[in-house]
């Protein structure tokens, strides 16, 4: 009597750890809502319905992927883009004719959307050593990014745009949005904000060291109004000596006049 008793808790047991275990951690199918504020760069915890064989670029896709991708596509709000970042195996070999397996995996992907171009973007990352069939349902990562004038989300980073020789930004409506998610987050995760000021090429060189101080600075004094401890944020200035553009054209300066944050 008592080994059937062990024996019927046992398997109620091992039922409940089954149930628990399928159900608890999976997001609601295409749910892009739940977004991140600075995307990291990790192979995704969750599959998709799309699966990859060992060193190969073209994705299999299960029964459930049209309403998976029409979901992700009907999330995205008009400011933002979808980003695809495909990974790869370092043990994979790549017969493909991009750089890597994880771009090309992105590219395959990316064909199966009908949004304009404007609105992908399209990135690679490292899944590990050896190909593991076991986790070839989650060599795609899917993210909702800002992409607006003055708030820019890419893999590992958010750029806040500035203009012409300003600190002054956070009468932006979107910026404030933005770093109000940051604040929510970090306070919660205990998370550390990394600020770095930068600056266009105008001026003195000394001077925008000291501008791109102040542009972390107006970022940080933000949070700090939003209760995020100081000891959380770390601030630096790169002035004019990091630009992501070319500072010759009007453009490329708009571009560079920025603050990055980053969230590790």
């Amino acid at each position: 009597m008592r080994a059937s008793l062990i024996f019927i808790l046992w398997l109620l047991l091992g039922l409940a750890y089954w149930f628990i275990s399928k159900n608890c951690c999976v997001p609601a199918e295409g749910n892009l809502s739940q977004r991140t504020v600075a995307p990291i760069s990790a192979l995704p915890a969750v599959s998709t319905p799309i699966r990859f064989d060992c060193s190969d670029d073209k994705p299999g896709t299960e029964a459930r992927w049209t309403r998976f991708r029409d979901s992700l596509v009907s999330s995205l709000k008009d400011n933002e883009i979808l980003q695809i970042k495909g990974f790869n195996y370092d043990a994979e070999s790549n017969s493909t004719s991009e750089k890597t397996l994880g771009l090309a995996r992105a590219l395959s992907v990316k064909k199966l959307f009908s949004l304009n171009d404007d609105r992908i973007r399209i990135l690679d990352g490292k899944a590990g050593d050896d190909c593991r069939k076991e986790e070839m349902n989650r060599l795609i990562a899917f993210s909702a990014l800002r992409n607006t004038a003055s708030v820019k989300e890419i893999d590992d980073r958010t750029l806040i745009y500035f203009p012409t020789n300003s600190t002054n930004k956070l009468a932006d409506n979107e910026v404030e949005s933005y770093l109000d998610e940051v604040a929510v987050r970090v306070k919660r995760t205990g998370e550390t904000v990394h600020l770095s000021g930068h600056t266009d090429n105008e001026g003195d060189p000394s001077s925008n060291l000291v501008l791109g101080q102040r542009r972390a600075d107006v970022i940080k004094n933000y949070l700090l109004s939003k209760g995020v401890p100081d000891a959380k944020i770390v601030t630096s200035t790169k002035g004019e000596t990091v630009p992501r553009a070319d500072n010759t054209t009007a453009r490329g300066k708009a571009e560079n006049r920025r603050t990055e944050l980053q969230i590790k």
